[in-house]
């Protein structure tokens, strides 16, 4: 039986998690093979939505750090006043617990001014420990609404999991346009070996409303070991079904 265009997205999802470069591609002429003559033009149309969706994403992240340099020339001269003293006590505060007074103090100074919020939140979300980092998403979707998008985004790819899950829930938290730009990461987290991860994924293609992630999460809710992340599993994909009846 040829293989659906959802069974075929859901291998070249896995295969772009495990793999890169030459090695995905050596691992997509193997899957070309196992389809065959009648699957092979579903697999192109896959390979062919899968490469306009990352081109979307690479150009999304270039927009946004294009954003934070004219953020930087915009306002640097008060950062240079500063010298970063505002983004260097926040972080301090979060390094030491995230409900001081001092901390809360500093975010209503950034809420009544967007534009230092978007500078120093710009710089934190470059620091070194990943606790400040993961404290950027929210805290930029909340400051900066709409604005704060690029700067989410560009934490999605961060190294540490902590912080791509903050900044997916951020993203998807923006509204559907901003969620659009991640959900093929997404669909590659189903097949994380890191539970959190998957978890994470599974609740935000819900939020999202991915509903090509169908197949895959129905999937994962029969295989799942783990209780939280089958009823994570099942959760999206009784909400994924209900936005399409």
């Amino acid at each position: 039986m040829t293989a659906t265009k959802e069974e075929i997205g859901a291998r070249v999802d896995a295969l772009a998690h495990a793999h890169e470069g030459k090695a995905f591609v050596a691992a997509v002429e193997q899957l070309a093979d196992e389809v065959g003559p009648e699957g092979q033009p579903v697999l192109q149309e896959v390979l062919l939505e899968r490469a306009a969706a990352e081109e979307e994403l690479r150009r999304a992240v270039s927009r946004g750090y294009a954003e934070k340099g004219w953020f930087r020339r915009m306002f640097g001269r008060l950062e240079r006043l500063q010298r970063d003293e505002q983004a260097e006590r926040v972080a301090a505060a979060l390094l030491a617990g995230p409900d001081g007074e001092a901390l809360a103090a500093d975010v209503e100074s950034l809420r009544a001014d967007r534009g230092r919020a978007a500078v120093v939140l710009d710089q934190l979300s470059r620091h070194a420990d990943p606790v400040v980092r993961a404290w950027v998403p929210p805290t930029a979707a909340e400051l900066l609404g709409d604005g704060g998008d690029r700067l989410v985004l560009s934490l999605t790819r961060d190294r540490d999991p902590a912080v791509r899950n903050a900044a997916v829930r951020a993203l998807v938290g923006l509204g559907p346009e901003s969620a659009r730009l991640v959900v093929p990461d997404l669909r590659r987290r189903l097949h994380s070996d890191d539970a959190e991860e998957r978890i994470a994924a599974l609740d935000a293609l819900a939020a999202a409303g991915d509903r090509s992630a169908l197949p895959q999460i129905e999937q994962l809710a029969a295989a799942a070991t783990l209780p939280a992340e089958r009823a994570a599993a099942e959760e999206a994909a009784a909400s994924l079904r209900a936005g399409g009846a």
